[in-house]
């Protein structure tokens, strides 16, 4: 009985071990770099996410995606551009008035720099203090 013991206790060691062990190498995998955008304000002309800030694909990612985290009130548009010459990056996204799903922008390379630009539909007016969210 005694021997029997050791073993369950023995093999329960090592299943626990090897449970823990896959946990730490699947983490490193499901990394996620985000960055919230506050009161983003938009109109039906461009405007540049943070004034104009500049993001960058981290180093473990490639696809960039948006969403908004304030349930839009306005169908609104938002593209990915290059931080040299402002070109669109991918192709740009429309979310639905309530869409608060990430939209895949484009897919780059590690490190790379670009700016998020949005507006409002046309006929929509303009649509104030929203935040969201880009992962990168």
């Amino acid at each position: 009985m005694n021997r029997r013991l050791r073993a369950s206790a023995r093999l329960r060691s090592a299943l626990l071990a090897a449970t823990f062990g896959a946990l730490f190498l699947v983490a490193p995998a499901l990394a996620v770099t985000w960055t919230d955008i506050n009161d983003w304000n938009l109109t039906e002309g461009l405007s540049w996410a943070g004034g104009g800030t500049q993001f960058h694909i981290s180093a473990d990612g490639n696809l960039v995606q948006y969403r908004w985290l304030d349930s839009p009130n306005k169908s609104t548009v938002i593209s990915a551009n290059s931080c040299t010459d402002t070109a669109l990056l991918g192709s740009s996204s429309s979310y639905g008035v309530g869409d608060t799903a990430y939209h895949n922008l484009y897919s780059g390379a590690p490190g790379q720099c670009f700016l998020l630009r949005g507006r409002t539909g046309s006929g929509q007016g303009s649509m104030s203090l929203h935040d969201g969210r880009v992962n990168r």
